[in-house]
């Protein structure tokens, strides 16, 4: 088949919502670095990705994934100017995560090259989850990751844990040694900056002192508290019967977990969400 032809086969994702069929998979997978720009051209296409498109804005994500099983460097420029034009939490925004973090040390260059441009908080958010788990050290990463730390403690913790530097541990620890503890607080999350510091300290190989590991079990304590009095709530006023069957949306892999443990993602409930 011609270029035509593999557009054309490339422009059928557009006819499909959240499945996409096997058989258009290896159809497309078939035409190998010939199906690379018709993809491309789809993941670019921002208005595809909107709900009032064919497909309710799910070609893109579908491109995306056939990309990263393609596994072409050719696609990884566009693939991270398509991440820093999504907002966060959505479904393409963590599709590319995923797919630039199976490109390994390929993304390194156009990613550091778009984080000397970045203009907003959710362009480095992005930018900088992906160069710390591409599998390459660098020092400008480094410098970025200590300064997220500063700006984010939440997220600098996670990607510095990823990234896998000791030299992370002793501003890791003062930044933990910064942060009070929210004893009263009525946000699950309040306190989350803390246990996240505390795993990307272990992680990393270091350990707490007797402050610490006291600052970080008021801080288990609190999310105990909040997350027996949330379901204590809910159980009082909802019967199970009456409850309608939701979809709710699942966290990133190294994000907190929905249960509220405090755990990341990966580490909790993303295997039992997975099986059923």
């Amino acid at each position: 088949m011609g270029d035509g032809d593999t557009r054309a086969l490339a422009r059928q994702l557009l006819e499909h919502t959240e499945t996409l069929p096997e058989s258009l998979q290896a159809h497309i997978l078939a035409r190998g670095a010939e199906a690379v720009e018709p993809l491309v051209e789809l993941l670019l296409d921002e208005p595809l990705s909107y709900v009032t498109a064919p497909g309710e804005g799910n070609a893109p994500i579908h491109a995306v994934r056939l990309l990263a099983r393609l596994k072409t460097p050719e696609a990884i420029s566009a693939m991270v100017r398509r991440l820093m034009r999504c907002e966060p939490g959505e479904v393409l925004y963590d599709a590319l995560l995923y797919a630039l973090e199976e490109l390994g040390s390929a993304v390194a260059p156009s990613a550091l090259e778009a984080l000397a441009h970045v203009r907003t908080a959710d362009e480095r958010l992005g930018l900088l989850s992906v160069l710390s788990r591409c599998g390459v050290q660098d020092e400008r990463i480094y410098a970025a990751l200590l300064a997220q730390l500063q700006e984010d403690p939440t997220a600098g913790a996670i990607n510095l844990s990823v990234y896998g530097d000791p030299r992370a541990i002793e501003p890791l620890s003062r930044v933990l040694a910064a942060h009070e503890v929210d004893d009263d607080t009525e946000d699950l999350f309040a306190n989350q900056n803390i246990i996240e510091l505390q795993h990307a300290i272990e992680e990393l190989g270091g350990t707490l002192d007797a402050a610490q590991l006291d600052k970080v079990e008021r801080a288990r304590s609190s999310r105990r508290r909040l997350n027996e009095l949330f379901r204590s709530m809910v159980l009082d006023t909802l019967q199970p019967s009456s409850l309608p069957a939701q979809h709710v949306p699942r966290p990133g892999r190294n994000e907190p977990c929905w249960c509220g443990s405090g755990v990341k993602y990966k580490k909790c409930h993303l295997g039992e969400d997975s099986r059923r």
